[in-house]
């Protein structure tokens, strides 16, 4: 008995506690497999990244790149079954997914198009649109942005904007208005903070059905902009403000005149009978 329990207690130990790795371990594992895959390792590539793709912890975001890099992985290593499979993976979690595959590869881009187009009804391969955008770097809270985005192919019927505080679940969407050109303008109004904070956002193309044909960013991984503090009301605290300083400042005169009414007793009044009796 004594013995087993030594075993028990050296394999606790030997454990980590799961409740200390958050998403940021998960970017570690990430970070692994890209540079694996980047160094045609591929097939350790698939080995480092398989188990973000089953981890509860990994967030949306993840699952998709590392599945993302798995697919060309398997795709470069001729197994079109498996690359296949795993491409439904992403399709099925976001059927508007567009590849962040920076190689250029025609080949792989006609694979992806052919399952979207098998999976995704009146899909259309050749609908898609290119866009062009030259992302802020910085901004303050409390004043507008201006966004351009150019379509240099495809027929855009609508583009569209959401955006968001980094931390908050959902994005406020907005339609941004052709110029011509191909060129389209939109304008971020982020809320005032006291505070610096991140304003994450993304674009979207939409054709005239609505269905969405080409995005900058997205949803998931989206673009950021870091603002610096401002706003009329952000700058000064609720309690630093004028009216609540006068507002103060006026309950103390009063609170002091009452003090000294009530040591020196009625002081003559002008409502009838032309006295106020000041009561202790």
């Amino acid at each position: 008995m004594a013995r087993a329990l030594i075993v028990l207690l050296a394999l606790l130990v030997a454990v980590p506690a799961r409740g200390d790795v958050g998403p940021q371990a998960i970017e570690t594992y990430l970070e692994r497999g890209q540079k694996l895959f980047a160094d045609q390792e591929y097939a350790g590539a698939i080995q480092a990244l398989a188990p973000v793709t089953r981890d509860a912890r990994a967030t949306r975001a993840q699952r998709l790149r590392a599945l993302e890099l798995i697919a060309l992985a398997e795709f470069i290593r001729g197994d079109q079954g498996a690359a296949r499979a795993t491409f439904e993976r992403i399709l099925d979690i976001d059927p508007g997914y567009q590849l962040r595959d920076t190689s250029g590869s025609p080949k792989i881009r006609g694979f992806f198009d052919e399952l979207k187009k098998a999976i995704i009804p009146n899909y259309d391969a050749h609908a898609g649109a290119d866009l062009e955008h030259a992302a802020p770097t910085a901004g303050t809270a409390g004043k507008p942005l201006e966004i351009e985005v150019r379509a240099t192919r495809g027929n855009v019927f609508e583009l569209v904007m959401g955006s968001r505080r980094r931390g908050e679940l959902s994005y406020r969407m907005s339609v941004l208005s052709p110029r011509g050109g191909g060129r389209w303008h939109g304008r971020l109004l982020p809320e005032p903070s006291s505070k610096p904070y991140e304003l994450e956002y993304y674009v979207e193309a939409r054709d005239a059905g609505g269905a969405a044909i080409a995005r900058i960013a997205g949803p998931d991984q989206p673009l950021e902009i870091a603002l610096a503090a401002g706003g009329p009301e952000a700058k000064r605290p609720w309690y630093a403000k004028w009216y609540v300083v006068a507002g103060t400042a006026v309950i103390a005169a009063g609170v002091t005149g009452l003090a000294i009414a009530s040591t020196r007793g009625p002081d003559p009044g002008t409502l009838p009978p032309g006295s106020v009796i000041v009561t202790p």
